[in-house]
């Protein structure tokens, strides 16, 4: 699957618009997505489930934008959501409800309650505790409600720590002997149906092992609560596939995602089990199709670092501070082929807050802009007013038109806020 971002003539493009030429005549920071990218990475989703009973659903928290998700709701997608907020919203936005499943290991009773009520597709459980939660409201309710146990199989998906959701050291889901004890107490409970077994090992996977290892763990428990006279009627496989953090656009053949690699092989695994397959994709849905603009500041020397100061922060992408994440940096005019090693960092008063460190570059001077790849995942959702930096806006290309999709916000807009 080929990156709708290209070097043509020393320039960035993405799709038929330059990017250079666009920044120019922008307030920088922002954020620019690709229609195509964004509808090329729905469609690799979409034909890996061809010939099989398949729900792909998105994940709200990678990007919640409305412009975003109105597009992917468009390629016949559900929403995955892990709060009362993010169901409020892909309803909204349109998602029907029964395509709606619901995660988190710590919803309220308000949450569950306004799940329940709305119809959506399932509810996945993380603990006995929510197990009797979801019970008592659903009796309240007198509704019957979908729901799917949370099992975690202690699986190493070899990724970050702070990403990694499947193994027993993890806050997320419950211990297969646990779950063996309650899907049948589930069963028998007259307002809960225990349809769906849903496992999720961790996000940002870029190989096949781990998902092959879910595939067998998610045929032997099926077949064990068959034995135990649980109708299991779906799978949700969860997500985590991860994307080419790493591609400068200057090869074309270089994939952006690992959406084709990897997704076929997690689903044919379980064609045969004659199951529905459900699955809750955001990264590997949105991530390839955004980067972050920003312009350099400054070049400053220190005696042991050269630093590229740049307008965007870490309150604009967190990721970095965070994770240590890596994201390549790409220059919007290639101008020169030699490299120096410089870090580079945002002006918000914190020393975690940089994009790269000691990173070979291109040399940079003041004025110049560069483009942070892969950053349509977790980006702007993950934004804040830290320094009380406003929220930046977003930028959607499709083909040579550009639309605002956000104005951003202005310090009046966020003082307003608090006066009203």
């Amino acid at each position: 699957m080929k990156t709708s971002f290209y070097y043509q003539q020393q320039s960035l493009y993405c799709e038929n618009t330059n990017l250079n030429a666009f920044a120019q005549k922008q307030s920088s920071p922002f954020y620019l997505y690709s229609k195509n990218e964004l509808l090329q990475n729905c469609k690799a989703i979409t034909e890996a489930g061809s010939g099989s009973d398949f729900l792909p659903c998105y994940a709200l928290k990678a990007n919640y934008n409305p412009t975003l998700l109105r597009l992917i709701r468009d390629m016949g997608f559900g929403a995955d959501v892990v709060s009362g907020g993010e169901l409020e919203f892909a309803l909204k936005i349109g998602f029907p409800a029964e395509k709606i499943v619901f995660a988190g290991v710590g919803k309220s009773a308000a949450e569950i309650e306004f799940a329940i009520q709305t119809g959506i597709h399932s509810l996945n459980i993380e603990s006995a505790e929510e197990l009797k939660q979801t019970a008592r409201i659903a009796a309240r309710l007198q509704k019957k409600v979908r729901i799917a146990l949370r099992v975690n199989p202690d699986i190493d998906a070899h990724t970050h720590a702070y990403i990694s959701t499947g193994k027993h050291i993890n806050k997320f889901g419950i211990t297969i002997d646990e779950a063996l004890r309650l899907y049948p107490a589930a069963a028998n409970d007259p307002w809960l149906n225990p349809a769906g077994i849903h496992v999720h090992i961790g996000s940002q996977i870029t190989e096949k092992g781990p998902f092959l290892k879910t595939v067998e763990f998610l045929l032997d428990f099926a077949s064990l609560l068959k034995d135990r006279n649980v109708p299991i009627t779906y799978l949700d496989l969860g997500g985590g596939i991860g994307v080419n953090y790493k591609n400068d656009f200057r090869d074309p053949d270089v994939p952006n995602s690992y959406i084709s690699e990897i997704l076929p092989a997690y689903i044919n695994g379980l064609k045969d089990s004659g199951l529905k397959l459900v699955a809750e994709l955001g990264r590997s849905v949105i991530a390839t199709s955004g980067l972050l603009i920003t312009q350099v500041l400054y070049r400053k020397q220190t005696p042991l670092k050269k630093f590229i100061v740049v307008d965007a922060a870490m309150n604009n992408l967190i990721r970095p501070s965070l994770y240590s994440a890596y994201h390549e940096i790409v220059p919007l005019n290639l101008d020169s082929q030699e490299k120096e090693t410089v870090d580079v960092v945002g002006p918000v008063c914190e020393s975690g807050d940089f994009f790269a460190k000691d990173r070979a570059m291109q040399p940079l001077k003041q004025g110049d802009f560069i483009a942070i790849t892969a950053a349509g995942a977790y980006g702007q959702a993950l934004a804040s007013n830290y320094n009380l930096r406003p929220d930046i806006p977003e930028y959607l290309v499709d083909g040579e038109t550009v639309l605002t999709i956000y104005k951003g916000r202005s310090i009046s807009d966020i003082y307003d806020y608090y006066e009203q």
